[in-house]
């Protein structure tokens, strides 16, 4: 018998038992479409992730105090530390700015909004790399004359004066410690982003010179922390390190561990990595269904080989070898897998835009990932349709025409 004639014999057995054969593929299709679907959303995050690392830099660090140690006044950054690391740095650094943070609120006649005042210099926007659609962003001139200017977001803008061009506008802006009437010279677009306020609305950011900032809330010569955007090709961890080491020798650290450092390379290096676990135990889970779906395969064989003994036992009567009745039951085994690793896959795929639509995420579909799928189902129907094919294989001739 030649495969051709393998194939018309499988799928007339298969049309036959439409139910049962339907019911052995179930967990073949459950499998695969619970594989298909994880890789994918697995896949889609991660791709996430990335644009919204590139969104916020790869090449952005942070330095800043580590509270958890015992900390004195003599441990705190100050501004002779930064021009001291923009000069031994001046290689790997595209921009390095103090940043000062504190929550406030803004006031005109009787709107309010909630922001989280930021206190930078002129190079910040080299890091934050924000869109100005209005105006212009901080300059040097700002931070040496501790003016009293500010940077905001169109959002913000459009709230309080119901338009985006507001160059020149007065903002009050309250805090804990004084309240202080700032001038408008830029506005910049608001980026959306996966991780802002979960559903919640999140203060906005407005950027003030970090002079003007320190005498807002009287904190002197003392900067607590510090944002870098390194260049191209540096190894930003090693940097870090070598960065700390200098301000430790200048600030006479015996004891280490008072500074600590982030990077955004870094840190998306540890998301991928995680996000790499759980998609691999998750898709390990679902594909344990596949070998569920498998040990269905094999026993509904076993059932077909039982059921049809005196179909083998006439072909071999008739001549069909061994190796006839071997490949008609594999053949059959695999087309049942095979059709239901297709079923599994459009499953899957369907499954995974739904899912993804409730968590506003956008699937990744690999055709690397389908192929894996279909190989892996076609791989269960020969590996557990060997033995009820061998055994049917087996059978004896005369024993077979005498099954009733």
């Amino acid at each position: 018998m030649n495969i051709i004639e393998s194939i018309k014999v499988a799928l007339n057995a298969i049309w036959v038992n439409k139910m049962r054969s339907l019911l052995t593929m179930l967990g073949i299709i459950i499998g695969i479409s619970s594989v298909i679907a994880v890789v994918a959303l697995g896949q889609g995050s991660k791709e996430m992730i990335k644009k919204e690392f590139e969104n916020f830099g790869v090449n952005r660090a942070y330095l800043g105090i580590n509270w958890d140690e015992n900390i004195t006044g003599r441990d705190i950054f100050t501004h002779e530390d930064i021009e001291v690391l923009k000069r031994a740095f001046k290689k790997d650094i595209d921009a390095l700015s103090p940043l000062f943070d504190n929550n406030g609120e803004v006031a005109i006649e009787r709107k309010n909004e909630r922001i989280y005042i930021k206190g930078v210099n002129e190079e910040y926007n080299k890091i934050e790399k924000k869109e100005i659609i209005d105006g212009r962003f901080l300059v040097s001139s700002d931070i040496k004359g501790n003016r009293e200017v500010a940077v905001i977001n169109d959002e913000m803008a459009l709230k309080l004066f119901g338009r985006r061009h507001v160059i020149g506008e007065k903002i009050l802006v309250k805090t804990s410690s004084r309240n202080i009437s700032l001038v408008i010279v830029g506005v910049y677009k608001e980026k959306k982003s996966m991780f802002a306020g979960f559903g919640r609305e999140m203060p906005r950011d407005i950027y003030v010179p970090i002079s003007t900032v320190e005498k807002m809330f009287g904190v002197g010569n003392r900067v607590y922390s510090i944002e870098i955007n390194f260049k191209s090709g540096i190894n930003t961890k090693e940097t870090l390190d070598k960065m700390i080491k200098l301000i430790e020798r200048r600030h006479g650290n015996a004891k280490k561990n008072k500074y600590r450092s982030y990077s955004a390379e870094s840190e998306l290096k540890s998301v991928n990595k995680v996000t790499g676990i759980m998609t691999a135990v998750v898709g390990a889970i679902a594909a344990i269904s596949l070998l569920v779906g498998g040990i269905g395969v094999m026993n509904i064989m076993l059932v077909s080989v039982t059921e049809r003994t005196r179909e083998i036992g006439i072909r071999k009567a008739i001549g069909a070898r061994h190796k006839d009745i071997l490949f008609q039951f594999l053949v059959e085994a695999v087309i049942i897998s095979g059709i239901g690793g297709i079923i599994g896959t459009v499953l899957g795929i369907g499954l995974s835009f739904v899912i993804a639509s409730f968590i506003k995420l956008k699937p990744t579909i690999s055709i690397m990932t389908i192929m894996i799928a279909w190989m892996f189902s076609a791989g269960v129907g020969i590996f557990f349709g060997i033995y009820p094919a061998n055994k049917a294989a087996k059978l004896d001739p005369i024993e077979a025409l005498r099954y009733e």
